[in-house]
């Protein structure tokens, strides 16, 4: 047997005595649970060998950590939001008529670090005059009507100078309805035809009013609005 200075002493004859089949028994059978036949631990119950575990969860159970476990992630910082705001936005020169926007060609929808783009594309060339803000509710211009826009609250995005689509004119694209999902967009319609030269629709968003920021781009004519996430 064993002391703790892990010298092997043997007992004289006189003092050993012949192991009973049970005892046996029981040493080959802890042997055999304590090891794999390569000779490493097993996993515990529920312990999935393909997670690394950070030092200061292995140390508890082993009290040391290895070298490949040791490196843990760093989350990914969310960039400053620079210019979002929930205030009423608008271009200069608003609400005067601007250079020919031409008609609305598509809406489109897409995730960012911290803020969902959602961008009007239009066939004209130059940067469109706009106004973007919180509404109480969507009420469409001319006819005073409540539009059916799902969402909890809405922006309303007005543009000019639109002009009228003609009979044989494309129906502009809307975002596909997958590209909504996980954005808090419940709808964001394209903007086609105006109503006295003024473009009207509106962002449908769920939950509360969030940050926003506007930008315009050309060739083709674009506006951009982006929400904080």
């Amino acid at each position: 047997m064993l002391d703790h200075g892990g010298v092997n002493h043997i007992p004289p004859p006189s003092l050993r005595r012949p192991l009973t089949g049970a005892v046996a028994l029981a040493l080959v059978a802890g042997l055999a649970a304590g090891c794999t036949s390569s000779g490493t631990e097993e996993p515990g119950p529920g312990t999935d060998p393909t997670v690394s575990i950070s030092p200061s969860a292995s140390a508890g159970a082993s009290g040391s950590a290895s070298s490949s476990s040791s490196a843990t992630s760093t989350p990914t910082p969310t960039p400053s939001l620079a210019g979002f705001s929930l205030d009423d936005r608008h271009s200069p020169g608003w609400p005067q008529l601007a250079a020919d926007l031409g008609i609305g060609r598509e809406a489109r929808v897409g995730m960012h670090p911290g803020y969902v783009r959602v961008v009007y594309e239009f066939t004209g060339s130059a940067a469109p005059d706009y106004r973007v803000h919180y509404v109480d509710q969507p009420v469409e211009d001319g006819s005073g009507d409540v539009r059916d826009v799902p969402g909890d609250v809405w922006l309303e995005v007005l543009v000019t100078s639109l002009g009228m689509p003609g009979e044989s004119a494309p129906t502009p694209e809307d975002p596909l309805p997958s590209s909504l999902k996980g954005t808090g967009i419940a709808a964001a319609p394209a903007l086609w035809g105006g109503f006295e030269g003024v473009g009207q629709q509106f962002i449908g968003l769920t939950g509360d009013r969030r940050p926003f920021k506007v930008t315009t781009m050309t060739d083709p004519s674009r506006l951009v609005v982006d929400i904080a996430r």
